[in-house]
């Protein structure tokens, strides 16, 4: 199998469960040591996996800022630093929430607090597991928005999602992994048609085109 991730670009990654979208992800972050030949030419990949682990009694701010201490040993913050995490937790909406611990959180709060941490790491490729999961559709679509205006920063991500007509809305791209393993990549219209949803899916589709907008529902 094979497969090229764009730059600039939002890419959503569709398949019934057990297909293997979390291995593809981990696979290209070379999380399981599998020998395939890979071409990176992204600078920093930020993976965040469906159910991270939080600590407990930290404040957002400290949250953002444990990017700065990751692969050093410090004792404080630089002025540079501090700087930096106050400008991304203005671009991820979370100022007001700067010293509100982050088990008090929301989970849309918590997911951009994630995205923020992917920004102060430098990178700039996401590879984010069901980050819209077991959210109401408001954050949903916050987190979507906010990840596709990444991609006019110079930010990709790929994401792992179910909502099949919400992902309509913001992605670039598809990958689609069929329950026998197989990659299919195409563009939203390219993919959106009745023999490709099959071929991913296994069940069949109906098409709805309304205003240069489609939709897409099972056939019962």
């Amino acid at each position: 199998m094979s497969l090229s991730i764009p730059t600039n670009k939002l890419i959503v990654l569709l398949g019934p469960n057990g297909a293997g979208k979390s291995t593809l992800l981990n696979l290209i972050t070379d999380n399981l040591k599998i020998k395939f030949h890979i071409e990176n030419t992204f600078k920093n990949i930020f993976y965040l996996p469906q159910n991270p682990y939080y600590p407990i009694g930290i404040t957002t701010f400290e949250y953002l800022s444990s990017v700065f201490f990751k692969n050093t040993w410090k004792w404080f913050l630089t002025t540079d630093e501090k700087l930096k995490i106050i400008e991304v937790l203005e671009k991820i909406e979370l100022l007001d929430k700067k010293d509100i611990k982050i088990e008090n959180l929301s989970g849309g709060e918590i997911q951009k607090a994630n995205i923020g941490l992917g920004l102060l790491s430098g990178a700039d490729l996401f590879l984010l597991d069901e980050p819209a999961s077991n959210m109401d559709l408001i954050n949903q679509v916050k987190i979507l928005k906010m990840l596709k205006n990444l991609t006019s920063q110079g930010v990709s991500s790929v994401i792992i999602m179910h909502d099949v007509n919400l992902a309509i809305k913001y992605a670039d791209e598809f990958i689609g992994v069929t329950t026998a393993h197989k990659l299919i990549q195409k563009n939203v219209k390219e993919f959106f048609n009745k023999e490709t949803l099959k071929q991913v899916f296994d069940i069949e589709f109906e098409i709805l085109e309304e205003n240069d907008n489609f939709y897409v529902q099972i056939i019962d």
